[in-house]
């Protein structure tokens, strides 16, 4: 497969139009396929893309690495002809990142093409959004405790839909929330994600809200953006936890906002931090996005 390396480049704006054309024809809930992220991120990883015949192929410099093309289904032996091809530039050492379980399943041979390697750390968790807005089910009933008890601690409580005028408040919350943890790589990595999201949020389809807990007082938010499926990737969600029940109580206001407009809430991976595992364990995930590293043999 002929690639054209010289038109290799970093995601713009100016390529969401491009790139929801393409994610359309097979539509993923992987939170790497979110356009939203690719930009917000593009910094930090160095992410770039090619056209690569029909398809678009997304290129993370900083970790010599690239990702399953957007667009149709590839064969292994195409897979291979484009892993090969990076390889050749000097770009990568042979691996491909975010190859669906799907694509394995489909092709019994891969085995013969590649070494399959998995993280359990990198799997995406996807949430039932009815069951999180009605709390069906033992496990979610027990976050509806938390969330009587922050009601009658806070009767004067309200949810804000995030709005050009309501940013600034909900990046100064996120500045201060993030500003109580150690600072560490993922945090200044988050920072520039942020920063263009707020910059940027009526360009890139961003939705969110904002949960105050009194008058002036914003207790938590979160950001998200619709997947080209019946998935809503949440790309940021924080909360004071000073405030007992406000992580429950964002969460569940959160799906009451989305019913009716996805079915499937994708909360990104846990990255095998216990803590975070958990976390979103406890939210009981209706399904999971399993991805694969593959290398050429």
């Amino acid at each position: 497969m002929k690639i054209d390396f010289s038109t290799l480049r970093p995601v713009t704006l100016e390529d969401r139009e491009l790139f929801d054309e393409k994610l359309a024809v097979l539509a993923s809930q992987s939170c790497e396929c979110s356009f939203a992220n690719l930009f917000m991120y593009q910094q930090p990883y160095g992410l770039e893309f090619v056209e690569a015949g029909d398809r678009l192929v997304v290129y993370e410099r900083h970790a010599r690495t690239i990702h399953y093309p957007i667009g149709k289904w590839t064969t292994p032996e195409e897979l291979k002809e484009i892993i090969d091809a990076f390889n050749a530039e000097g770009l990568t050492d042979g691996g491909i990142y975010d190859v669906p379980e799907e694509f394995l399943d489909k092709h019994s041979d891969c085995d013969a093409f590649f070494e399959l390697e998995f993280d359990e750390g990198a799997i995406d968790y996807l949430y039932s959004i009815d069951k999180i807005a009605t709390f069906a089910g033992p496990k979610l009933r027990k976050k509806h405790n938390l969330v009587k008890q922050f009601q009658t601690n806070w009767p004067y409580a309200e949810v804000r839909k995030i709005t050009r005028e309501e940013i600034p408040a909900a990046a100064k919350l996120a500045a201060d929330l993030n500003s109580r943890l150690e600072p560490c790589e993922f945090l200044e990595e988050e920072a520039l994600a942020l920063d263009r999201a707020w910059k940027n949020f009526d360009e890139l389809g961003l939705g969110g809200i904002i949960l105050y807990a009194e008058p002036g007082y914003p207790a938590g938010l979160s950001v998200y953006s619709h997947l080209p499926s019946d998935t809503v990737d949440v790309h940021f969600e924080k909360a004071d936890h000073t405030v007992k029940g406000a992580p429950q109580t964002l969460t569940w206001q959160l799906a009451i906002a989305l019913r009716g407009k996805a079915k499937f809430m994708n909360r990104e991976q846990d990255m095998n931090e216990e803590s975070l595992r958990h976390a979103k364990r406890s939210l009981d995930p209706e399904r999971f996005f399993k991805r694969y590293f593959l290398r050429s043999l």
